[in-house]
This record gives structure tokens, C-alpha cells and sequence, in this order.
């Protein structure tokens, strides 16, 4: 096999005093060049079940499989929650649980580790075995993660020796903490038959560090490398533009500690570095990771070009790098989704960029994708009232919300939805992408991140089918919509031609051409596919309808023995225009005689989309598959559940009416409307107090959430003189979930303080100008409103 060429044809047209332009792209016959053997990696499982790898994915039981990693702390959360957040994540699409573990806050006092509560890895992992979900774990011993030291100890600060190396010294403590670790995982491992699949070793060796909290006001900051790395650390993930003569102790470090955590038990089929910035490698040993951070908080706000389609297996982000992307998969460990804020900057991340970076990735390659943060946290506290934090570099004291797909008490937002889309794709259909290669225009190399005229795609092929990626995003960028006049695929034997259509500023679309459908062979879509479901016995196919895009499938009829729904034949092609919605299905029998249904749902029914363990819910609310019950969590005391008509659902206690939709049936469920009122007090222009009894928390509520809209600097909450979070305003309400403080609530209530405002403040550039208040009478301090928003909560059963 030889690697993929591509040509491009462009021409452009001018119709009525607007430029629309007709892509055309060719792909070779020749599919992806792909090594294997020359990893030492991999493994296998009591049930037979088997995890290999090549030079380009990750095979599970010998089926291509695409991991979608989502990080979360369950040292930042609550545990009495941790089980509701994973099976979030779960329903998010998530499918690989990624957690650091950090040093500091377990082993807090030298020589005595502490896994109880909120500290308690094993039952975390546990939870996640429970719930089906493979875990990778981040052990350090060094992990950043905006952590105080980076997740060093502070009694570390004071040993003499060199930490983040071969040092014997600190060789001596980094043993003691995996094997630790390693008493917390035993028997969890996939070669046990758990679902720990994967160990990341330390995190950005020679290439960033954290710096030591120990330090002076004006002091410059003295960072957590051996002193040979102190001239190439970074701050922050950036591109490296420094070599070292020190690379060899760096990899030397990296095998020491992969002989370390073995030698602990610590075996599993994937071990990962992070790999972007020159960062240290282990070479065939483990797989480099890579990161795209957007919306980065260490750097003045610029356009990214984390939005155009490149190679990312042979030239990955942060680039240069120290090794050979050929020989290994392309995996997206740090994808900001999301970010966090710091006292100086403060930017504010888009929910699109997060759908849109994700559309990128894929169609630039990626085999892998992974999510920092995916859920954010609260940050503890040590036994004597330390914050855990990292201080120095600006962080907020408590709150690591990093404004995640879930943010830090579990609510979720906008990109939870958006993403939940391609990770239904690649679920459904990662098989089938996964051993694809890479097709570039061949001016995709010019495009900038200031062009708003050329369309921005990829393909990625096995030379007869494939799948075409576009994004029409640009951070810090008003975009514009773009108009095609059509887009052509050249393979060997035919031409696929998409028709005209509007790719809709700040959209990512995916449409895929001769797919197969069972033994039936869709030419193309102009529909964005979802994902596969038996249901009624039949395989059943979900797409969603794009707007800009005219809904249509296109069948060869020679694959084909009938067809329901709205059609038309020509040249040996069906066309089908579906009806978009659940009313909208149509049947088609392929040519081995099997029926197959394909549903067209809205975009808005595709972001309500939940893949359960054998049937399908569309809900607008958040869903928790639980086993033995589901529930369901929305800030609507009315609830819409859309189930297949065959499932049988049991609403035990609520009174439920219903409408047949099509091969659907949808529920409406209404409780109680609680009213809670909000006892606030203001006893100066900063300081304000709040008061809520326990007994608000009724039955029919799993949160109540307190929404401060302010304008301000810095804000902070105490109960009872502790301060619970603190909020650096970046534009957005603060919003505290409170049934992590009810038991607190009636007897010591809430105070807040809130800090003014100034207009020179360095933050400001992040602001929307909207947001950026008046200052011709000084500093600004003001709270507009507080209120309480119910979150409500049901549980139903399906037969």
C-alpha cells in the first residue's frame, strides 16, 4: 500500500454578483499505508477479548475502535456524586474515563497516603467498571493539571535532589507513590477483567511544569523541573522552538518509570506520553499524545489554526515533535473544548469551537480523541487550610470549572450536546473511519485562519468509500455563511457528486459517500450520519437533517430490491428526499432480502439523542442509565421522552400523556412546579448574604442551582467563614449547585463577597464589549440579581 495523493480542481463561478465555487477533489485508489508489529503494546483479557495497535488505531477484539477519552478529577468532586457524573459522561459519549491522580493531595504528609472519600481512586474505579466504561489513568508522578506544584508534594521542595528525573533520591519516592497506586488498581485491569486500559507516565516532560508554590510576592517563578530542563520549560502547551541536549535523560526517565509501574503490577495494553512541544517520548514504548487548546489563557487571544484540516498523524500540533508520527496513531489527549480562567485572562469559549475542533480532528486523521477537561471540579483543601490550587499562576482558589462539557457541579452545557454528535458517529461508525486515509485539497495548505472565502474540507477514504469533513468555525472570527455550487469526489471507477449547498457560519458537517447500508450501497447523503440501532428486529439508521444542506440520499439501484418514501431514479441511482422528523422513516429491502429503516431527525432531536444498551431515547433533559432505572435531570419541570413504539416504558407515578410518532412513541411528563424563593440580603455594595432551608429539596428535585448575574472582578462564597468557591467574572452568571452544601444551608446559610471591577484591568481583552462596563465613575461592583433554578429529576423503568 502507498500513501495517499490528492489533486484539487477549483473552479469559481459568479452568479448574480456572489462568488460560489465548485470543489473538486481526487481520490486515489490506493489505501493508507499502515505498520504493525513494532509496537510493544497491547494485550488481552480472561473472556478472550483482545487490544492491539498499529501505526495508525486501536483494533478491540480485532475491530477498529476509535477511544473517546473524557478527563475528569474524582479528587475535585463530591464522591457521594461521582457515579451520577460518570454515567453523564456515558450518556455524553464518552467511553474512556481519564483521571489524574495527584501525588500531593494523597500523599499530603510524607510517608501516610490517604484514599478514603473524595480521595477514594479504587471505588472510583470501581464505579467505572460498573458502568462499562474504560478507565486510563493519569499517574504522574508529576501531572500538572493546574494542581499546587503541579500534584508534587510540598515536603518534595525540600529533599536534595533533582525530581522529575533518574535522581535515586527521587527515584526512591516516585516507587513508593506507584506502588500505592498499584494497591488501589489491583485486580481493575483489563488483563484481570477490569477496564483499566491505559497509564499515562508523568505529563509534559521536558516541556512545561508548574511552579512551585513555595515562592515570594515578586519573586520570579521557579518551576518543577530538574534544573538541565529549567532553559526549555514552558508554561502552558505551546510550541517548543528550543532543543535540549538533555532529550536522552528525558526518555530514560520515561522507561525507568514504565519499569517502575510493571514492576508494581501496573501492566496494561496502552501506555501513553503526552508527545506535543518536544516533549520527551519513549520510542515504540508508548504512544505520544497530542493537545489543541483554541481559547489557551497563557497567551494573548489570536486565531488559532487548530481549525484547518491538516495531517495531524505526520505533522501534529505543537509541532516539532521527537518522533516519527508514521509509526503511531494519532491521539488527541487534550482537546480544549473548554478552558480555564486565570486573574489576568479570562477567555470565553464558544460552544461551536468545541463541535468544530472535533470535526477538524477527525478529518485531519485523528484515530483518538480525548478531552481536557471534560467535567470540571472543586478544588480541596489540605488538612491545614491550604489551597490545593495552583496559586501562582493566577488560578481561582477552589473553582475548576474550566467551563467543560459538564462544568464542576455536574450541570451540563451547549458543547455536551454538539459533541455528543461525533461521538455518536464515531461510536457507530469508528469501524468503518478509523483504517481510512487522508485526502487534502491542495490549496487547503494556504488557507489561513483569516479566510473566509475558501470551504474548508477533508476526506478521509479507503479509495471506493469515505467521508467528507467541513467546518465553517473560526475563534476570534466573524464568520460568514458560504454558498457551493457543488462539491465532486473523483474516485477510480466513479465520480460522487454533492449538489449545491450552504455550509451555515460557525457549522461543522460530516457526509458520507458510498457507505455501506447493510448490502445496500449509499452513494451519498446530504445528511449527517448518526447512528445504528436494532429496534423491532430490523437494523435501523439514524441521520439528521443540516441546515444550508437539501436532505437526500442517494442509492445504487442495483443494491437496492425496494424502496418506500418520497423518490426519484435516474442513471441507475435512487434519490429518496426524506421527510425530516420522526414521522419521516422509510424502508428499503437490500439485495440479500433484509429490510432496513432509516429515520432523518432534526438537528435539535440529534442533540437529544441517547444510545442506551438496546434501545434508543430522545430527551431534551439529561439522561442517567443507571440499570435499574433511568433517570432523567432538566431545568423544565416538563419532560419529553421519545421512545422506539415497541419498548414499553414504566412511569410508575406520574401521570404521562402520549402521541404515536410514526415508529416512535413520545411521552410528556410534568411535575410539581416548585417555586423556591431566593432569601437574599444585601448589607453593602460587596457583601451580600443568602439563606435557604434544607427542606426545599423536595423528591421531584436533584439540584437547585443559584444563578448570580454580577458584574464584578473576583467573586467569593463562605459558609460559616470557609470559603466554598470563588468566581473570576468572565462575562457569565456565576452559578453554585447547592445540594453539595444543603445539610449546611439552614443553620449557616451563605455570604458572599464581590470585588470591584477596574478599567485597566487585564482581562478585559477577553470581554465581550457588551460586557465591559462604564467606568467614568470608578471601579464597578455590581450584583443585578440572584435567583434559584429548580433542577428537576424523574426515574422511570423500560420493559
Amino acid at each position: 500500500m502507498k500513501k495517499l495523493l490528492c489533486l484539487l480542481t477549483l473552479s469559481v463561478l459568479t452568479l448574480a454578483g456572489v462568488a460560489q465555487k465548485v470543489y473538486k477533489l481526487n481520490v486515489p485508489a490506493t489505501e493508507k499505508r499502515i505498520y504493525t508489529d513494532h509496537l510493544n503494546l497491547g494485550g488481552s483479557n480472561p473472556t478472550g477479548g483482545t487490544i492491539d495497535f498499529n501505526s495508525f488505531y486501536m483494533n478491540v477484539d480485532n475491530k477498529p475502535f476509535i477511544p473517546i477519552l473524557g478527563e475528569i478529577h474524582f479528587s475535585r468532586l463530591p464522591h457521594e456524586y461521582w457515579e451520577e457524573q460518570i454515567l453523564k459522561m456515558k450518556s455524553g459519549g464518552i467511553n474512556v474515563i481519564s483521571t489524574y491522580v495527584f501525588w500531593n493531595i494523597h500523599e499530603e504528609k510524607e510517608g501516610i497516603f490517604d484514599w478514603s472519600g473524595d480521595r477514594d481512586l479504587r471505588h472510583f474505579l470501581e464505579l467505572c467498571k460498573k458502568h462499562n466504561l474504560y478507565v486510563l489513568v493519569r499517574i504522574g508522578p508529576f501531572c500538572h493539571g493546574e494542581i499546587r506544584n503541579g500534584g508534587l508534594p510540598d515536603w518534595i521542595y525540600g529533599r536534595p535532589f533533582e525530581v522529575r528525573s533518574n535522581d535515586e533520591g527521587y527515584l526512591f519516592y516516585a516507587k513508593r507513590l506507584y506502588h500505592n497506586i498499584a494497591e488501589q488498581l489491583n485486580g481493575l485491569y483489563y488483563k484481570d477483567g477490569g477496564t483499566i486500559i491505559g497509564i499515562q507516565l508523568e505529563n509534559e516532560l521536558q516541556h512545561s511544569a508548574a511552579p512551585w508554590a513555595i515562592s515570594y510576592p515578586g519573586q520570579e517563578k521557579e518551576m518543577t523541573v530538574a534544573n538541565y530542563d529549567a532553559d526549555i520549560t514552558k508554561i502552558g502547551v505551546s510550541v517548543q522552538d528550543k532543543k535540549t541536549s538533555y532529550a536522552q535523560l528525558g526518555s530514560e526517565h520515561l522507561a525507568t518509570l514504565k519499569k517502575m509501574a510493571q514492576e508494581e503490577g501496573m501492566v496494561v495494553p496502552l501506555y501513553t506520553v503526552t508527545g506535543w512541544g518536544m516533549s520527551a517520548i519513549l520510542e515504540n514504548e508508548t504512544i505520544p499524545v497530542g493537545a489543541a487548546y483554541p481559547y489557551p489563557f497563557w497567551e494573548q487571544p489570536s486565531k488559532s489554526d487548530f481549525f484547518l484540516f491538516k495531517d495531524v498523524q505526520i505533522h501534529p500540533d505543537y509541532a516539532p515533535v521527537r518522533y516519527d508520527g508514521e509509526k503511531y496513531p494519532s491521539y488527541c489527549a487534550e482537546m480544549g473544548a473548554g478552558t480555564q480562567i486565570i486573574y489576568e485572562r479570562r477567555p470565553n469559549v464558544l460552544p461551536e469551537a468545541a463541535e468544530a475542533l472535533m470535526v477538524r480532528t477527525l478529518g485531519s486523521g485523528a484515530n483518538g480523541i480525548g478531552y481536557y477537561m471534560y467535567h470540571g471540579g472543586l478544588n480541596p483543601q489540605t488538612s491545614d487550610g491550604i489551597f490545593y490550587s495552583d496559586e501562582p499562576m493566577g488560578i481561582p482558589k477552589i473553582s475548576y470549572d474550566y467551563q467543560a462539557p459538564i462544568g464542576e457541579y455536574g450541570k451540563v452545557f451547549d458543547s455536551y450536546y454538539l459533541l455528543r454528535l461525533i461521538h455518536l458517529f464515531t461510536e457507530n461508525f469508528g469501524n468503518q473511519l478509523a483504517p481510512m486515509g487522508l485526502i487534502l485539497p491542495e490549496t487547503n495548505k494556504e488557507i489561513t485562519p483569516d479566510d473566509r472565502e475558501t470551504l474548508r474540507y477533508s476526506v478521509r477514504s479507503n479509495g471506493e468509500a469515505g467521508f467528507v469533513f467541513m467546518n465553517n468555525f473560526q475563534d476570534h472570527d466573524d464568520r460568514q455563511d458560504q454558498k457551493v455550487n457543488g462539491l465532486s469526489i473523483q474516485l477510480s471507477k466513479e465520480l460522487i457528486q454533492f449538489p449545491a449547498f450552504t455550509l451555515k457560519k460557525d457549522e461543522s458537517v460530516i457526509l458520507p459517500f458510498n457507505m455501506t447500508v447493510n448490502a445496500a450501497k449509499l452513494k451519498y447523503a446530504t445528511v449527517q450520519p448518526l447512528s445504528i440501532e436494532k429496534i423491532g428486529g430490523k437494523k435501523h439508521y439514524f441521520f439528521f437533517a443540516l441546515d444550508g444542506f437539501t436532505p437526500e440520499f442517494v442509492f445504487d439501484k442495483s443494491t437496492i430490491k425496494k424502496i418506500s418514501g418520497k423518490k426519484r431514479e435516474k442513471q441507475g441511482e435512487i434519490h429518496v428526499y426524506p421527510v425530516v422528523g420522526l414521522t419521516g422513516s422509510f424502508s428499503l429491502t437490500d439485495s440479500d432480502g433484509e429490510e432496513i429503516v432509516i429515520t432523518t431527525l432534526t438537528r435539535k432531536q440529534a442533540l437529544g439523542y441517547n444510545q442506551l444498551n438496546n434501545t434508543i431515547c430522545i430527551t431534551d433533559a439529561v439522561l442517567m442509565d443507571y440499570d435499574e432505572k433511568i433517570q432523567l435531570q432538566s431545568r423544565s419541570n416538563s419532560f419529553s421522552i421519545t421512545l422506539p413504539s415497541d419498548i414499553k416504558p414504566d412511569f410508575a407515578k406520574y401521570n404521562v400523556t402520549s402521541k404515536k410518532e410514526g415508529l416512535f412513541k413520545t411521552y410528556k411528563i410534568e411535575v410539581p412546579l416548585v417555586d423556591v424563593p431566593c432569601n437574599y440580603h444585601k448589607v453593602s455594595e460587596q457583601r451580600y448574604t443568602f439563606d435557604m432551608d434544607d427542606k426545599e429539596f423536595t423528591e421531584n428535585l436533584s439540584d437547585i442551582i443559584l444563578d448570580i448575574d454580577y458584574t464584578g472582578d473576583v467573586a467569593f462564597a463562605f459558609i460559616d467563614g470557609k470559603m466554598i468557591n470563588d468566581h473570576f467574572y468572565y462575562g457569565k452568571s456565576w452559578q453554585i449547585g447547592l445540594k453539595s452544601y444543603a445539610d449546611q444551608l439552614s443553620d449557616k446559610g451563605l455570604y458572599f463577597y464581590f470585588k470591584p471591577m477596574k478599567s485597566d484591568a487585564s482581562f478585559l481583552i477577553d470581554l465581550d464589549k457588551d460586557k465591559i462596563p462604564d467606568f467614568s465613575n470608578g471601579p464597578v461592583c455590581e450584583v443585578k440579581s440572584m435567583k434559584l433554578i429548580p433542577e428537576y429529576k424523574i426515574d422511570f423503568t423500560l420493559k
